[in-house]
């Protein structure tokens, strides 16, 4: 989430004030003002009218607490989940989907007319889906209460957890496994081992992960055999692994496929097979994502001769349907895992043009051969972190078109300034909604070189 101040604490009157809420800021807080403070309310929405408790206070600012909710907005939206409130999964699921995302984009605008001192545009679109059943990967975490394990999600502002046994914004798939896990775990003899458990709804079989922190047992593997059977799903685990070959024997992890096979696990990126594990990272908005690529795809307009970098690849997810458009590639990430696998996706698929190598690319990458070669153009997804050796690196480059998608829009105003200071126009952008009913949100930004003589 973007925190655009850090609160400092202050002794304040504990005395709750009425408000009425009238904005929403990027995080998806009620913004309400007061005689003496602008409040920053969790769970308040514009229509509001509440009571509210002050927590922290710096100069004008308030961050504060609903107390009561005294009126409540036309547009609030009633609960549809049994666990709102307490999960922490999707706290704005009472604000309408388009006042959440129009809010949003008024925040991005906000934050890069600040950062970059000018007047931030509006975008040029917005990618949605619908608020529910969009999820297709997830983690769980694991719990006991009174010697019985269950699945569940972490409350809000909290390490509690919350026991789920049907989350709204999960594929139905996804839904109908937590019974049968929940059943498996208990029955398991290491169940004090486990750690969490991952699923992917791909576009072949369920995957679903256990993450233990001792090697399985034959009994507890024909424990997952069974259920991996009954979900049709692929099973692996995570494990401590010590390499027989190897001269230190130094005590790692390994992913085991339990049940299953990997080729019946994959992703459809514009046509494009991906395989991937149950560890895998993927997009876990399909529709959504599908839109991201296509919209990155006609930002490129890539041709046979066209040679772009994929910076921050992952598995291949933007690398794939380039290669596809016959254009030349590299894709480069810090996790050779997810390299290896790339390497052996493109090869099944025929894809000779795309190449992969592992960085770190926020360490020193730049003498490396890939680094050295010329580019058309270059596509980056970084993390949260942003990128900001990776933009210094391009605009030393001179690259003439460069494509950054970023889930922290903090961080990407931030490589936005570089790119600007450094002669780059933006050419357009806009949001993707990959988290409906969260502050989460995605920004794809086309950066395009201005030759100095008509710039």
């Amino acid at each position: 989430m973007v925190t655009f101040y850090k609160p400092v604490k202050k002794t304040v009157e504990k005395k709750a004030v009425k408000v009425t809420c009238t904005d929403l800021d990027l995080q998806g807080r009620g913004v309400a003002r007061g005689d003496k403070f602008v409040y920053f309310v969790d769970g308040l929405m514009p229509g509001d009218t509440a009571n509210v408790l002050t927590d922290l206070v710096k100069g004008k600012i308030a961050q504060a607490t609903i107390t009561k909710i005294i009126t409540p907005s036309k547009d609030r939206l009633k609960p549809d989940c049994e666990l709102s409130g307490t999960c922490g999964g999707c706290p704005l699921s009472h604000i309408p989907v388009k006042m959440l995302l129009d809010s949003k984009i008024e925040g991005i605008k906000r934050l890069f007319s600040k950062t970059l001192n000018q007047e931030f545009s509006a975008p040029s679109f917005a990618h949605t889906s619908d608020a529910t059943a969009y999820r297709r990967a997830c983690r769980f975490a694991i719990r006991g209460d009174h010697g019985k394990l269950y699945l569940g999600f972490r409350q809000e502002k909290s390490h509690n957890l919350v026991k789920v046994t049907k989350c709204v914004t999960l594929t139905d798939r996804i839904n109908a496994a937590i019974e049968p896990l929940n059943k498996v775990i208990n029955k398991l003899d290491g169940k004090a081992n486990l750690g969490h458990i991952e699923l992917i709804d791909s576009d072949g079989l369920l995957g679903i992960l256990f993450r233990i922190t001792k090697t399985l047992s034959e009994k507890d593997t024909a424990l997952l055999e069974t259920v991996a059977t009954k979900l049709n799903a692929v099973i692996s685990v995570v494990e401590p692994y010590k390499d027989p070959l190897a001269i230190t024997k130094i005590e790692t992890t390994r992913e085991r496929i339990i049940s299953g096979s990997l080729d019946s696990l994959y992703i459809n990126s514009l046509g494009v097979h991906i395989k991937c594990k149950p560890s895998s990272f993927v997009q876990v908005n399909a529709k959504v994502n599908e839109k991201m690529l296509n919209t990155v795809l006609g930002m490129l307009a890539l041709n046979s001769d066209s040679k772009v970098l994929d910076l921050f690849c992952g598995i291949g997810n933007f690398t794939m349907p380039i290669a596809k458009t016959g254009a030349s590639v590299v894709g480069v990430d810090i996790v050779s895992k997810m390299i290896e696998d790339a390497r052996n996706n493109a090869k099944e698929q025929g894809l000779l043009n795309a190449k992969f190598e592992v960085a770190d690319l926020a360490e020193l990458f730049e003498n490396q051969s890939w680094a050295k070669a010329p580019y058309d153009a270059v596509v980056m997804d970084p993390g949260r972190q942003g990128a900001k050796r990776a933009t210094l690196f391009l605009i030393k480059k001179k690259v003439k078109k460069i494509v950054l998608i970023s889930c922290n829009p903090l961080a990407a105003s931030r490589d936005t300034l570089e790119l600007i200071n450094a002669g780059y126009k933006i050419e357009q952008w806009g949001v993707c909604d990959m988290f409906p009913r969260t502050a989460h949100v995605e920004m794809i930004l086309e950066f395009v070189l201005q030759d100095k003589k008509t710039s």
